[in-house]
């Protein structure tokens, strides 16, 4: 409680010149919260006055500006007249960074200490008359009041009797309009309500209070709130305030990148109506009983901001709502979430879900317990094994998350849309940005506000790197510093991430000065320890030190000063010693130049990092790769991989941040599949040792790590291996799932899924497709039990066994197998597009060729069409993940054009394939993407042929037959007939190019290949 905020509210009565006395309390500087009936119906300034007494007696003017009084709400909201000498509090005098005051509700059963004070009859002095204070500690008990709308507070603590002199009545007599508050557990208060009456308990104390959630549901309460603050009132829960992150931070502005960080929302939040709309409708319609939702984007999308601005609305509407802490993780014992339990509908957003899985799990269980409206929102940069894997859950979490819908965030200003729209958004963070800067230390005077309205936004606000709503906001603050009094002297084209941190280098070197610290450290030093805090969490002052003293140059006495001035730098929530530079993705690039530019060793800051330390450090450096990757600098996260590979090759990781890293990898980016690779061959060998001494708890992780190792090692060309993987998997699996089925079925049919493909993959299709039929037999059983668990599974199955099919000519049965999958993915994605778009589109496209080869052309080509329209979307939101299908669906797309004579598209089509498979085999391992590449090519050429351009045509068969000579080598089963038929189109294509010997020596050695196939076929 801030005592300087308390004020003594004085009335006319109606026709005396008598006057009442009520307490009140200042929530904005002019602004005091009060009771309604304290007022007397008075509001003009003629009539009502308020007064500070803590400086004073001195009576101000002011004026009701809202009130409500009824059976449920007794409040007033009443503004103090400017201009009068009126001082405002020194709680309240900054109000640009910090929140001028939290409010909470009371969610749970069990009693809950409270506090108040103000000014009552009993109080009164009976010398000079003058009220003094009297502060009361007691406790609401929420069952008592609840049907009235009301809290009672009721306390035991001795009271002074009212002095008979001044009249009959309750010695509480001028308490009304007392602000109550509760402790939030972490040295902070929230406002929960406004004393209304006393009750005049025999024994004791007995007063009531209107609760301050009636009171944020009123539109206009909240406008004058904002209007008087500039920060939007949000709810918050009391009991759960641990738990949670402050519904309004404080806007710790040390330094520019500050501006930034999601919670100090420098930036006004706009637009997003239809996600907004979206996420309400979830919340608010359904069972009521624990519903999960996930939302994914990159970093920078505007997930926590929109998540944020969903949390506020909803406490409006008496929701219990909040974040969970950052800081609670795998690595902690878990916290008790009872206080999350409630009567009243629930929302828990959850932040770097993909980092804390098992915390996840934890939470789900508990909130199972609610008979009530539960709503989980996941927030993470991708969907991954984080929400698939087990990890020990009970099974009814398991199918939880499993079918959670998943939402890929779109960009807030796509590029659809008109670029003067980004130009709008631009300058208006621009002119927010603005408003802060002075509050900057290190920021240099000047009319920032001037040069704002005066700023051009940049002529190629158009790109594709402005999808990300932070990309653009940053620019418009390095635009900001750039024409500032002192811009920082880089060179054209610098990324916006490597301009804010000279201007951040600033800051390091003004604060490392300062008598607490005195580091006289160069400022490169100062940069490879900030990198070191982003790279590595520290809970304690000596895990901190311990990795700092892998800084080559600091000196062993400078680690632990350097260590506090990082906690005094960046600092951090309650059970860690520092944070780290903000936002996220700004602190991904800064440890990934340091790294690149060899300030320190990777090697060495594994070796000193904790389990848990280990766990972040990768988890950044994978972020940052995918980061370069998504925003075109491919060297930076070639150079950044290459550094991580050969600090692994030494690392001796803990088991549990092996897991940890494996599931937070997003799936399908081919850009970090060898590192996926690498991980997923550490825990398979952890898991076998584990297994061996402990079967019947190991052997379920290990079979599961099997196949997941079955899988990267197929996306790195490794096919035998693979195989190898996924038939240790399955027979695990088959054991297992004889014991117990109902457990372990799932496992089995999954498992047998991948193996068909495993099978394919090294040419042994009659193994494939036995397989394949094995598992849609088994997920036909269990989707029959449980289709919302299961279906998903089942179409892909079906679309697995179609394939299977159809390399055994039964191309009636692949396609009838794959329409039913294509049935069961558009009902799943209309449920939950973010999941299963994916794959929809994969399964159009195979239903594409499926009609082909029945000669259904005209049939095949529209879902052809539709699978690279969606692949298209989702490779624009996310191109690390998503050019791979896209440029298969695109060579799939021109066989399908081609084949209803529309062969100008088909060939603009294959170029744009072949375009992509040259981009990607730079960027990833070329076994990772050869035999798509080959086909492409192998496609291109006969597309080029047939419109006549036939040296281009030569030149692609050419590189096609290469492709295909070295993958037929190592798998000769799986691809000789892909050479033959490349061999067969360069004899073709050597022929018209009159080059007749070489043509003939190409027929000749596919008519070897030939008879290979033909001897093997009757094998």
């Amino acid at each position: 409680m801030e005592f300087d905020r308390r004020v003594q509210i004085r009335v006319r009565k109606h026709g005396t010149d008598k006057r009442g006395l009520g307490s009140g309390y200042l929530i904005a500087p002019r602004l005091v919260l009060t009771a309604a009936h304290v007022l007397d119906g008075r509001a003009g300034r003629d009539t009502l006055t308020v007064t500070r007494p803590d400086t004073g007696g001195q009576e101000f003017p002011a004026c009701v500006r809202w009130q409500r009084m009824d059976e449920t709400v007794d409040a007033a909201l009443i503004e103090v007249a400017d201009g009068r000498g009126w001082q405002t509090p020194e709680s309240l005098s900054d109000l640009l960074t910090r929140p001028p005051q939290r409010f909470g509700l009371i969610t749970g059963t069990r009693p809950q200490p409270v506090t108040l004070t103000g000014f009552p009859r009993m109080q009164k002095d009976p010398g000079d008359g003058r009220r003094l204070d009297e502060q009361l500690t007691g406790r609401i008990t929420p069952g008592s009041g609840l049907l009235a709308g009301r809290y009672e507070i009721s306390s035991t603590d001795p009271t002074l009797p009212a002095d008979p002199a001044t009249g009959p009545g309750s010695r509480w007599s001028g308490i009304s309009g007392a602000a109550l508050l509760a402790d939030d557990g972490l040295g902070g208060d929230l406002l929960c309500g406004v004393v209304r009456r006393d009750r005049q308990a025999r024994g004791g104390t007995r007063l009531t209070a209107t609760p301050v959630s009636h009171l944020l549901a009123d539109d206009t309460f909240r406008s004058l709130l904002t209007e008087h603050t500039g920060w939007e009132p949000a709810l918050e829960p009391v009991e759960a305030a641990g738990l949670l992150t402050p519904a309004a931070f404080d806007r710790d502005l040390i330094s520019p990148a500050a501006l930034m960080r999601a919670d100090a929302e420098a930036i006004t939040f706009y637009g997003r109506d239809r996600e907004l709309a979206d996420l309400l409708s979830w919340c608010q319609g359904g069972p009521p009983a624990l519903a999960l939702r996930v939302l994914t984007g990159p970093g920078g999308q505007g997930k926590t901001r929109l998540a944020r601005r969903l949390t506020d609305l909803l406490s409006h509407h008496s929701w219990v709502t909040g974040h969970l802490r950052s800081d609670l993780t795998d690595h902690d014992p878990p916290p008790d979430f009872t206080p999350l339990i409630t009567a009243l509908p629930l929302l828990i957003v959850v932040d770097y879900a993909e980092t804390r899985p098992r915390l996840l799990r934890r939470l789900i269980t508990d909130l199972h317990r609610s008979r009530h409206r539960v709503r989980l929102l996941l927030l993470a940069r991708s969907d991954g094994e984080w929400r698939t894997d087990a990890l020990s859950a009970a099974p009814a979490v398991r199918r939880q998350l499993a079918s959670a819908p998943v939402t890929i965030l779109a960009p807030l200003i796509p590029r659809s849309r008109p670029v003067q729209d980004r130009r709008t958004a631009f300058t208006r963070a621009a002119c927010d940005l603005a408003r802060l800067l002075p509050r900057i230390p290190s920021a240099p005077d000047h009319d920032w506000a001037a040069l704002a309205a005066a700023l051009q936004p940049p002529e190629d606000l158009s790109h594709p790197r402005y999808d990300n709503v932070l990309t653009l906001q940053l620019t418009a603050l390095v635009t900001l510093l750039q024409h500032g009094p002192k811009p920082a002297d880089t060179p054209p084209g610098t990324p916006a991430e490597e301009i804010l941190l000279e201007h951040e280098g600033r800051f390091w070197e003004d604060s490392a000065r300062a008598p607490a610290f005195k580091l006289n450290l160069p400022t490169t030093t100062l940069a490879t320890a900030v990198a070191v805090a982003a790279l590595c969490g520290a809970t304690t002052s000596g895990a901190a030190t311990h990795v700092l003293s892998t800084v080559p140059a600091l000196a062993a006495g400078e680690s632990v000063r350097t260590a506090a001035w990082l906690a005094s730098l960046y600092p951090a929530e309650p059970d860690r010693y520092w944070g780290s530079l903000q936002p996220d993705r700004i602190a991904e690039y800064h440890a990934s130049r340091t790294l690149a530019n060899g300030g320190i060793s990777l090697s060495s800051l594994l070796a000193a990092a904790a389990p848990e330390q280990q766990a972040q450090l990768m988890t950044v450096v994978t972020r940052a790769v995918i980061a370069h990757y998504n925003a075109e600098r491919t060297a930076d996260s070639e150079r950044l991989l290459n550094i991580l590979d050969v600090a692994l090759e030494t690392a001796s990781l803990d088991y549990e941040a092996i897991r940890n890293v494996s599931a937070a990898l997003p799936r399908r980016v081919r850009i970090i599949a060898p590192l996926a690779l690498r991980l997923t061959d550490t825990l398979v060998q952890a898991n076998q040792q584990l297994a061996a001494e402990n079967p019947a708890i190991y052997e379920p992780g290990l079979a599961r790590s099997l196949s997941h190792l079955g899988l990267q090692l197929s996306e790195t060309g490794r096919w035998a291996e693979a195989l190898n993987s996924e038939r240790q998997a399955v027979k695990i699996f088959r054991r297992l799932a004889a014991d117990n089925p109902a457990v372990h079925r799932p496992d089995l049919a999954r498992s047998l899924s991948n193996l068909g493909f495993r099978w394919a993959e090294t040419g042994d299709r009659g193994e494939a497709l036995a397989a394949a039929e094995e598992a849609v037999k088994l997920y036909r059983r269990l989707a029959a039990d449980n289709p919302a668990a299961h279906q998903p599974e089942l179409a892909l199955a079906l679309s697995n066994l179609g394939m299977r099919l159809s390399e055994v000519d039964r191309w009636d049965e692949a396609l009838n197998s794959e329409r039913q999958a294509v049935v069961v993915y558009r009902l799943l994605t209309a449920g939950n597009p973010g999941v299963h778009e994916f794959d929809l589109a994969a399964s159009l496209a195979l239903l594409g060729t499926r009609l082909a080869q029945v000669g259904r052309r005209d049939e095949a080509l529209n879902p052809a069409e539709e699978a690279v329209e969606i692949y298209r979307q989702l490779a624009a939101d996310n191109p690390a993940a998503y050019r791979p299908p896209l440029a298969g669906s695109l060579t799939n797309l021109s066989n399908r054009l081609r084949e209803v004579g529309r062969r100008g598209e088909a060939l603009a089509a294959a170029e744009e394939a072949v375009k992509l498979y040259r981009q990607l085999a730079t960027d990833a391992p070329l076994a990772t993407h050869e035999p798509n590449f080959a086909a492409s090519l192998s496609n291109l050429s006969v597309q080029l042929s047939e419109t006549g351009h036939w040296a281009e045509a030569l030149t692609a068969a050419e590189e096609a037959v290469k492709l295909y000579r070295r993958l037929a080598a190592d798998y000769p089963a799986a691809h000789e007939w892909a050479l033959f038929v490349s061999l067969s189109n360069l004899g073709d294509h050597l022929a018209q190019a009159g080059r007749q010997s070489e043509a003939l020596t190409a027929k000749q050695q596919a008519a070897e290949v030939y008879r290979r196939l033909a001897v093997d076929s009757h094998k």
